[in-house]
């Protein structure tokens, strides 16, 4: 059984997008200290921000099975260019 080419580039599109969402907060969080007085315990807040989003999305996912429901391929591919294309629009 051959698997279509596009399948790996995909995957790897896709884990490069979502990798991108962990640091994007820790990448610009000295910046934000700066321009908006944040105090030094910000980045403890943006890192376990990030993670708890993570984690109640993976509940979201799984309490309405959507992996189940839809390609999980396509269900990662999806959400980690949404989550890139956001990250992305904030820089404007």
């Amino acid at each position: 059984m051959t698997r279509p080419a596009y399948i790996l580039p995909v995957i790897i599109y896709s884990q490069f997008t979502g990798t991108s969402l962990w640091f994007a907060g820790n990448a610009v969080i000295l910046d934000l200290q700066r321009d908006w007085g944040l105090v030094e315990q910000s980045v403890g807040y943006v890192t376990a921000a990030v993670q708890i989003g993570f984690i109640v999305g993976t509940l979201v996912f799984a309490f309405f099975a959507l992996a189940d429901r839809f390609s999980p391929r396509m269900v990662f591919f999806t959400c980690s260019t949404v989550g890139a294309a956001s990250n992305a629009a904030l820089l404007l």
